[in-house]
C-alpha cells in the first residue's frame, strides 16, 4: 500500500482545491519559510483523525479553516481527501482507500471512508496497529523529533507498541476491563439484594414460626371455644327462661299496685280541687285587700303631702333666690378670668415670636463658626503640600526641557536619509497599529457575546439540573409506590389464587370446587362493591363473606361429606333452592333521614341468579355515613334494625354497639382491591415511564448544553487569549509609535527651532507658575499662624453662642407649655361660664312656674273622706279571709290523711319496680350474650347453634374449661402480631434467594472469564512486545553506527515488567563518551532519532513515511547521510519529506514547490526530477 493523492480545499493557507499525487520512492516538498509547506503534512495529520488543534499549529480546530486575506473572503469550511492505493490488501477494505475529513466553522464535523459517513473510531480502527495510527512513527512533523528525547520514558513506549501491533490488543483489555467492572457492579448489586432478603429472611422465618404456632393453638383454642360457647348458650338460655317467668309474676303485681294507686290518685284529686277553690277565693280578697290597703295608704300620704307643702314652699323660694345671686357672681369671676387669660397669652405670643427669630440669629452665628480650627490647619497644610508637589513637577519639568534643548542643539545636523526611514517606518507602523486596534476592538466584542452567551447557557444548566433533580424524586417516590403496589398486588393474588384469606373448611371446598359439584363461590368472591364502602360491608356481611353459595342443598350436603371425610373444617353453605331472602321494611320511615345511604345490598353488585343468597345477608342491613346519623336512625327505629356506618361501627337489635379498628387491613374482599391496585399499579406504570422519559430528555438537555458549554468555553478562552495578545501588540506598537514619533522630531532639521521656541515658551510658562506658587505658600503659612493665634478666641466665642442658643431654646420651650395651659383654661372656664348661665335659667324660670295655693283646703276635705270609706271596707274583707283559711286547713288535713294510707302501697310499688328493672336489664344482657355467642359461633366459625351443638364435646367443668380457654388465649396474645402470610413470604422470599445466589454463581464464572482474558491478552502484549523491541533494538544498533559511521547505541528497559515499562536510549557517538541525551547536540540529537526511525521501519515496514523538516538540525554531510539512507528503502516503503535543504532535495525522485504567488494563499508546483535527467542526457 502507498499514499496516492491528497487533495485539499480551505485547508489553512490551501484557500482553492489543490492535489497533489505522490509515486514511490522519496517526494520532497520544498519553499520558503511561510510558504505554508508544513501544511501539506498537517493536512494528512488531520485527515487520519488528529483531534489536538495544538499539534496543528492552532488555538481551536477551526483555526485549520482558511481565515481569509485582504484580497479574498474567509471560507466556511475545510476538506481533505486522502486516497491509498491498497492493491496488497494492507488494510482490510478495498482496494483504494479514500478518507475524506470536513470541518465546518460552526463546529460540525464529519468523516467519510469511500464516501460514507463514518464515525472517528472507525477511522482509528481502520490504521490501528498498521503503523500509520495516532501515536506512530510514520508521519514526524516539526518537532517531534526531539520530543522523542525529551519525553518520558513510559510516554515514548508508544511509537514501540504501535510498531509492534499490540494497541488493538490493549483497546480490547480496556473493553473487558469495562465489562469486568460492569459484573463486579452487577455482583455487588446482587451482593445488596441478598443481603436485603437476608434481613427480610431473618424476621420472616421468626413470623413464619410464631404463624405455625399460632394454628396449632388456634385450632386446639376453635375446638374449646365451640364446646365452651354451647355450654354457655344452654346455661344461659336456662337462667333467661327462669328470669323471664319472675318477670311476668312482677308484672301483675305492679298492675294490682297500679289500680289501688289510680283509687288514691282520684280521692286526693277532688279534695284538691275544693281546696284550689277556697284557695282562688283567697287569693281575689287579698287582692282586693291589697287594693284597698294600697288606696288607704294613698290617701294618707296625699293628705300628708299637702300638708308639708304648705309648710316647705316659702323656704324653697327663699332658697332658689340665693342661689341665683350667688351663681351670677360667679359668672362674673369667670369672665373676667378670661379677659386676664386672653391678655397673657397674647403676650406670650409676643414673646414666642422674638425668641424664634433670636435662636435663629445665634444660629447663623454659630455656622460662621462652626469649623474646627485643628481642620482649618489641617486643610491648610493640605494645600500647602500640593503646592510643594506642583512646584517640584514645575522644577521637573523644567530640568527635562532644558535637557532636550542641549540635545537638540548638540544634535543639529541630522540625516535625510534616515528621517525617509523613520518616515516610512512610521507609516507602516500607523497602518499596523490601526488593523491590530480594530481587531482587538473585534475580539472584545466577540468576548463580551461568548460570556452572555455563557452566562445564559450557565443558568440554563442550573435550571436544567434543579429540574432533573426534582424528577429525579418524583420518579423514585412513584417508584416506591409503584413496587408498593406490585408487592401487595402480587401478595393478594397469591393469596385469592391459594384462598389464603378463607377458613381452612372454606379454602378446602374452594380448591376442591372442580371436583365437587354445584360449587358456585364463596360470597366475598361473588360480590363488587365501591371502594368507600369496604369498611362497612366488611362488617356488615361478617362471616358471612365466607359462606359458600352453591346451587343446591343436594351440592351443600357434599361439601359437607367432603369437609367431614376429610376432616379439613367446617363451612356455611347458602343453597339458592333453600336460602330465602330478606328485606327491610321500614325503608320508606329512614330514606330521607339524614346519613342514610342504602341497603347494603343494593350498594354490592352481584350476578342475578344469587340474589336470594345476597339479599339473606345484606338485604336488612342499612348502610349510613356516620356515627351520630346511625344512633339517630337506630333510635327512630326502636333499635329494631342492624345499621352499620362507614367506618365500621355496628349498631344491632336491641341497641348494642361495637366498633374500632383492626391493625392490619382487611383481605376479605381480594378481588376488589386487586382491581382497584391493577388500575393504580397501571397509571402508577404510566407515571414512571412518563418520569423516565422526561428524565431521558432533560439528560439529553443537559449532555447538550454541557458541550455547548465546554464549546463556549474554549472559545472564550481562546478569545481572551488572543484579546491579550493583540493588546500586548497594541501596547508594543503604541510604544513604538511614540518611540517613532520623538526620533522624527529629534531627526527633523525643519522642525528643529519650532521645538526650540516650544520648549522655551514652556519653561517660561513653568518659571511663572512657581512664581505665583511661591507667593501662595507664603500667604498659607500666614493663614496658619493667624488661625493659630485665634484658635483659643475662636473656642471661647463659639461656646457662649451655643450658651445662648440653649437658653433661649429653653426659654422657648417654657412659653409653649404655658401657652398650651392658658389655652386649655380658656376652654374650661367657657364651658363651665356655660354650665352656670343654664342652671341660672332653670331657677328663674322654676319660681315663675309655682302653683297657686288657692283650692288646697277643698281638695283636703275631699281626701279626708274618701279615706275613711276604704278603711269600713278594709275592716270587712279581713274578715271574710279569715273565715277562708279555716276552711282550706281543714281539706288540706283530709288530704294528709289519705297520703299516709298511700305510703305503704307507693313503697312496695317501688320494690316492685325495683325488681323489674333488674329483671329487664337481666333479660337484654342475657339477651345480648346469647345473641353475641351465637353471632360468635355464625361470623367466627359458621355454625348454627344447632351444628355447634352437635359438634360441641361434653364438658366436666364449664369454669375449668372457660380458664383453659384464657389460657389459650393469652398464650395466643403473647405470641405478639400474627403474620399467617409469612408462611408462604418465607417461602418465596428464600426461593428468590436462592435464584440470585444462582445469578450471582454464573456473575463469578464471567468475571473469572474475562479475567483470563485479560491475562491472556497481556501475555500476547508481552510476547509481541518483547519480539518487537529486541528486533528494534538490534536494528538500531544497526543503524546507528551507520548514521554516525561508528559509536555505539541501545535500547533499554526501565523495569521487567513488560506491560508497562519505559526505554530509555543510550547512544555513545564516535570518538564520545557514553553520556545521557540531554548532553549532546541537536544535530546528534537528531540524527540519533533518524537512526531510531529507520531502526523502525526496518523491522516494521510502513506503507509511507512523512518527515517534516527533521533534517533541519544536521549538518551537510549528516544531510547527504540522511538522504542516501533513504533511499536504500526505495522500493519498499514511500517517504515525502518536507525540507529546504539541498542533500535531502538529492535524494527525491519527484519535488513540489510550495509558493505564495498571492498573499497568504499556497499554490503547488510539482517536478518530477528523473525528466530533467533524461533531458540532461539528450
Amino acid at each position: 500500500m502507498y499514499l496516492k493523492q491528497i487533495e485539499m480545499v480551505g485547508f489553512k493557507s490551501f484557500a482553492d482545491r489543490t492535489k497533489i499525487t505522490f509515486d514511490t520512492g522519496v517526494t520532497a516538498i520544498v519553499g520558503p519559510n511561510g510558504s505554508g509547506k508544513s501544511n501539506v503534512t498537517e493536512s494528512l495529520r488531520w485527515a487520519l483523525g488528529e483531534q489536538s488543534a495544538k499539534s496543528l499549529r492552532g488555538a481551536k480546530m477551526p483555526d485549520i479553516i482558511f481565515a481569509g486575506t485582504q484580497k479574498r473572503r474567509a471560507l466556511n469550511y475545510a476538506e481533505v481527501i486522502v486516497t491509498f492505493d491498497n492493491a496488497d490488501s494492507y488494510l482490510p477494505s478495498e482496494a483504494t482507500v479514500v478518507i475524506t475529513r470536513r470541518l465546518y466553522r460552526n463546529g460540525d464535523s464529519e468523516f467519510l471512508i469511500n464516501g460514507k459517513k463514518v464515525r472517528l473510531k472507525d477511522v482509528h480502527e481502520l490504521f490501528t496497529d498498521t503503523g500509520l495510527g495516532r501515536d506512530s512513527f510514520s508521519i514526524i512533523s516539526q518537532g517531534k523529533i526531539e520530543s522523542i528525547f525529551n519525553s518520558k520514558p513510559e510516554e515514548r513506549r508508544a511509537i514501540f507498541e504501535e510498531a509492534a501491533g499490540v494497541l488493538k490488543y490493549k483497546n480490547r483489555k480496556k473493553e473487558t476491563e469495562s465489562k469486568l467492572s460492569a459484573t463486579q457492579e452487577n455482583m455487588d448489586r446482587l451482593d445488596d439484594i441478598i443481603y436485603e432478603l437476608d434481613g427480610q429472611l431473618t424476621p420472616l422465618r421468626a413470623q413464619r414460626d410464631v404463624a405455625l404456632k399460632f394454628r396449632d393453638l388456634d385450632e386446639t383454642r376453635s375446638k374449646l371455644e365451640i364446646s365452651v360457647l354451647v355450654a354457655q348458650i344452654i346455661a344461659e338460655k336456662i337462667s333467661y327462661e327462669r328470669a323471664q317467668a319472675q318477670f311476668k309474676e312482677v308484672e301483675q303485681t305492679l298492675a294490682q299496685l297500679d289500680a289501688a294507686q289510680e283509687v288514691f290518685e282520684r280521692d286526693v284529686l277532688v279534695l284538691k280541687q275544693e281546696r284550689s277553690a277556697v284557695e282562688n277565693e283567697q287569693e281575689k280578697l287579698q287582692a282586693e285587700i291589697l287594693q284597698l290597703t294600697t288606696a288607704k295608704s294613698d290617701f294618707q300620704s296625699k293628705i300628708d303631702i299637702f300638708h308639708s307643702q304648705a309648710q316647705m314652699s316659702q323656704k324653697s323660694a327663699a332658697e332658689r333666690e340665693a342661689r341665683i345671686v350667688s351663681l351670677t357672681t360667679k359668672v362674673m369671676e369667670i369672665s373676667d378670668a378670661l379677659v386676664e387669660l386672653t391678655a397673657k397669652t397674647e403676650q406670650n405670643q409676643a414673646l414666642k415670636t422674638d425668641l424664634e427669630t433670636q435662636i435663629q440669629t445665634l444660629q447663623a452665628k454659630l455656622a460662621n463658626f462652626s469649623e474646627n480650627p485643628d481642620e482649618v490647619i489641617e486643610r491648610l497644610r493640605a494645600e500647602f503640600v500640593d503646592l510643594v508637589n506642583q512646584e517640584a513637577q514645575l522644577s521637573n519639568a523644567i530640568t527635562k526641557n532644558t535637557s532636550e534643548l542641549d540635545n537638540i542643539r548638540a544634535n543639529a545636523a541630522s540625516k535625510s536619509t534616515e528621517n525617509q526611514a523613520l518616515s516610512e517606518k512610521y507609516a507602516s507602523l500607523k497602518i499596523e497599529l490601526a488593523a491590530v486596534i480594530e481587531r482587538s476592538e473585534d475580539l472584545k466584542l466577540e468576548l463580551e457575546q461568548l460570556l452572555n452567551q455563557y452566562s445564559t447557557a450557565d443558568n440554563q444548566l442550573k435550571t436544567l439540573e434543579t429540574d432533573i433533580t426534582q424528577t429525579q424524586n418524583r420518579l423514585f417516590s412513584a417508584m416506591d409506590e409503584l413496587n408498593k403496589g406490585k408487592a401487595r398486588l402480587t401478595s393478594l393474588e397469591n393469596i385469592r389464587a391459594s384462598h389464603a384469606n378463607f377458613y381452612q373448611g372454606v379454602k378446602a371446598v374452594l380448591q376442591a370446587s372442580d371436583k365437587l359439584p354445584g360449587i358456585i363461590g364463596a360470597v366475598a368472591d361473588l360480590v363488587s362493591f365501591d371502594k368507600q364502602y369496604a369498611t362497612a360491608m366488611d362488617i356488615a356481611l361478617a362471616g358471612g363473606a365466607q359462606n359458600i353459595i352453591v346451587s343446591d342443598e343436594q351440592a351443600a350436603k357434599s361439601a359437607i361429606n367432603f369437609l367431614r371425610s376429610q376432616r379439613l373444617g367446617r363451612a356455611t353453605f347458602l343453597p339458592l333452592t333453600t336460602i330465602k331472602p330478606r328485606h327491610f321494611g321500614k325503608t320508606n320511615q329512614v330514606v330521607n333521614m339524614s346519613g342514610f345511604i342504602d341497603t347494603a345490598q343494593n350498594l354490592v353488585t352481584y350476578d342475578a341468579n344469587i340474589a336470594p343468597a345476597i339479599s339473606n345477608l345484606l338485604g336488612s342491613v342499612l348502610i349510613v355515613d356516620t356515627n351520630d346519623n346511625a344512633t339517630k336512625i337506630a333510635r327512630a327505629l326502636n333499635f329494631t334494625a342492624r345499621i352499620v356506618a362507614l367506618d365500621g361501627t355496628e349498631i344491632r337489635p336491641g341497641g348494642s354497639f361495637s366498633g374500632g379498628a383492626n391493625k392490619k387491613n382487611s383481605t376479605t374482599f381480594t378481588h376488589v382491591e386487586i382491581d382497584d391496585l391493577t388500575q393504580k399499579v397501571a397509571v402508577l406504570d404510566q407515571t414512571v415511564r412518563g418520569f423516565e422519559k422526561d428524565l431521558q430528555d432533560l439528560q439529553h438537555q443537559k449532555t447538550t448544553l454541557t458541550t455547548s458549554l465546554t464549546d463556549l468555553r474554549q472559545k472564550g478562552e481562546a478569545a481572551r487569549l488572543e484579546s491579550q495578545e493583540y493588546s500586548l501588540k497594541e501596547q508594543a506598537l503604541l510604544e513604538s509609535k511614540q518611540d517613532l514619533e520623538s526620533r522624527l522630531a529629534l531627526s527633523n532639521a525643519s522642525d528643529e527651532q519650532v521645538i526650540i521656541d516650544k520648549l522655551t515658551f514652556e519653561n517660561a510658562g513653568h518659571e511663572s507658575s512657581l512664581l505665583a506658587i511661591q507667593e501662595q505658600k507664603t500667604q498659607l503659612n500666614t493663614d496658619i499662624s493667624e488661625v493659630k493665634s485665634s484658635q483659643s478666641q475662636v473656642k471661647t466665642l463659639t461656646e457662649n453662642l451655643r450658651q445662648d442658643l440653649q437658653d433661649s431654646q429653653l426659654k422657648l420651650s417654657e412659653i409653649t407649655s404655658d401657652r398650651r395651659y392658658q389655652t386649655g383654661e380658656i376652654k374650661r372656664l367657657t364651658a363651665e361660664q356655660a354650665n352656670l348661665d343654664a342652671e341660672i335659667e332653670a331657677l328663674t324660670s322654676q319660681n315663675e312656674s309655682n302653683a297657686s295655693d288657692l283650692d288646697k283646703e277643698t281638695r283636703l276635705e275631699s281626701l279626708t273622706t274618701n279615706l275613711t270609706q276604704v278603711a269600713d271596707k278594709l275592716e270587712a274583707a279581713n274578715i271574710k279571709l279569715v273565715s277562708l283559711r279555716f276552711e282550706r286547713e281543714d281539706l288540706t288535713a283530709q288530704i294528709e290523711d289519705l297520703d299516709d294510707a298511700n305510703v305503704v302501697n307507693i313503697k312496695q310499688r317501688q320494690e316492685y319496680l325495683a325488681q323489674k328493672t333488674r329483671l329487664e336489664l337481666f333479660l337484654e344482657t342475657s339477651e345480648n350474650r346469647l345473641r353475641s355467642r351465637q353471632n360468635k359461633l355464625v361470623n367466627d366459625y359458621q355454625m348454627s347453634f344447632d351444628a355447634a351443638q352437635a359438634q360441641a364435646e361434653d364438658l366436666d367443668s364449664l369454669a375449668e374449661s372457660e380458664r383453659q380457654l384464657q389460657s389459650l388465649e393469652l398464650q395466643i396474645r403473647k405470641l405478639g402480631p400474627i403474620n399467617l402470610a409469612a408462611i408462604e413470604q418465607f417461602d418465596e422470599v428464600n426461593e428468590r434467594r436462592e435464584f440470585l445466589n444462582t445469578q450471582k454463581e454464573d456473575l463469578l464464572k464471567a468475571k473469572a472469564l474475562l479475567e483470563s482474558t485479560i491475562t491472556d491478552m497481556d501475555d500476547e502484549v508481552k510476547v509481541r512486545f518483547k519480539s518487537t523491541f529486541e528486533a528494534i533494538r538490534t536494528s538500531f544498533q544497526t543503524t546507528f553506527t551507520q548514521m554516525f559511521g561508528g559509536g555505539q547505541a541501545d535500547l533499554i528497559l526501565t523495569s521487567e515488567d513488560l506491560l508497562d515499562a519505559g526505554i530509555e536510549i543510550a547512544v555513545q557517538p564516535p570518538g564520545k563518551k557514553l553520556a545521557s541525551l540531554n548532553l549532546m547536540s541537536g544535530g546528534e540529537k537528531s540524527l540519533t532519532a533518524l537512526a531510531l526511525l529507520f531502526a523502525i521501519i526496518r523491522v516494521r515496514t510502513v506503507p509511507f513515511v512523512v518527515l517534516d523538516e527533521v533534517e533541519a538540525a544536521l549538518d551537510e554531510a549528516n544531510v547527504k547521510r540522511f538522504g542516501d539512507y533513504m533511499t536504500r528503502f526505495d522500493e519498499s516503503s514511500q517517504f515525502i519529506v518536507v525540507t529546504h535543504r539541498k542533500g535531502t532535495m538529492k535524494a527525491a525522485k519527484a519535488m513540489y514547490g510550495v509558493t505564495m504567488q498571492e498573499g497568504g494563499v499556497s499554490k503547488i508546483v510539482s517536478v518530477k526530477l528523473k525528466d530533467f535527467v533524461a533531458e540532461d542526457k539528450k
